[in-house]
């Protein structure tokens, strides 16, 4: 017993670590604990939003509150311009294109609709939406995978109009979760 106590003090005073010192030999800002370690890397949540037949753009929201205020809000579509995050990375899909196999990524509040090879052809059945850090509201307050508050929510737009409940008389929504949280947005 005594020489696995002894073993661990050894190691302790070893670990340059464990005495507040970054991997590389330099001081800790932040108690002892390296600052690699102090921040998730895994700040990009990934969206896979289902929208198909007539439907090739969305609108997507976020909140900490459910709703009662908003830290996200983005709209693919050019006759709605209007975003907080001027960087989002959208990626669809092209049906009337020589390799149909290939991601696209979309302009940044553009209509998608009018960015396909047969704009009344074409289907995007699905879109891959990568929200950046240029955002509105500050990322760091509340973009993370462990805000258990934040939850997000879409609606399917076709280039004139939202989807609508079955009556017409409000707009339907859809919630959604991150399919993932990623270091780095993808770029094929």
């Amino acid at each position: 017993m005594r020489r696995i106590l002894t073993a661990l003090v050894v190691l302790a005073v070893a670990l340059p670590c464990m005495a507040g010192w970054i991997f590389d030999g330099a001081p800790s800002e932040w108690e002892g604990i390296p600052e690699e370690l102090q921040t998730d890397e895994y700040t990009f949540p990934v969206f896979v939003l289902e929208l198909g037949g007539n439907w090739t753009d969305f609108e997507l929201k976020a909140s900490t509150n459910n709703f009662d205020g908003m830290v996200y809000f983005i709209m693919s579509s050019a006759s709605n311009a209007v975003a907080d995050d001027g960087d989002v990375w959208t990626y669809f899909t092209d049906d009337y294109v020589a390799d149909v196999r290939k991601w696209w990524r979309a302009a940044v509040a553009t209509w998608i609709g009018g960015q396909l090879a047969d704009p009344v052809n074409s289907e995007v059945e699905y879109v891959y939406v990568f929200p950046s850090h240029d955002c509105a509201v500050d990322w760091r307050t509340w973009m993370s995978r462990d805000n258990e508050k934040l939850v997000w929510s879409y609606t399917r737009f076709d280039g004139v109009g939202f989807e609508m409940n079955a009556t017409g008389t409000k707009t339907h929504w859809n919630p959604v979760q991150p399919i993932a949280w990623v270091k780095a947005r993808t770029t094929p």
